[in-house]
């Protein structure tokens, strides 16, 4: 009698890839101008800090002024390659609360395999 052997094929396919989120943080800091320079104007700086370094460098933030009625853009800055930005608004700024924030950023490789940056909004700081 014959004997015969059965073979299980399993096909693995490369397609499945996967989805990565990675935390982010966004500090900012208010640096008061010198009391002796009548064209300083102060400066507003922090950084964007992540689990996954990608998520550092080349971030858009944007500063953003609280208002009575909601709330003002005051600029924007690319972070540099360890998270740092800065922004130096033209005017004088204002009295009043503060906070910086970053949009959520999509990493591709492929369709297949993403990694996502996560948004994230700083606490305020507040100006006198």
């Amino acid at each position: 009698m014959a004997s015969v052997a059965l073979m299980s094929v399993v096909l693995v396919s490369g397609a499945a890839g996967h989805k990565f989120k990675a935390d982010t943080t966004v500090s900012v800091k208010y640096d008061k101008p010198k009391p002796n320079d009548p064209y300083a104007t102060g400066s507003f700086g922090g950084n964007v800090n992540s689990e996954k370094p990608r998520c550092e460098k080349k971030r858009t933030v944007t500063l953003v002024q609280r208002t009575a009625t909601g709330s003002t853009n005051v600029g924007t800055d690319l972070t540099d390659a360890n998270g740092v930005w800065q922004i130096s608004p033209s005017a004088t700024v204002a009295p009043g609360a503060y906070f910086a924030k970053v949009a959520k950023r999509v990493i591709r490789k492929n369709t297949k395999h993403r990694h996502i940056c996560k948004r994230a909004v700083s606490k305020d700081v507040t100006v006198k």
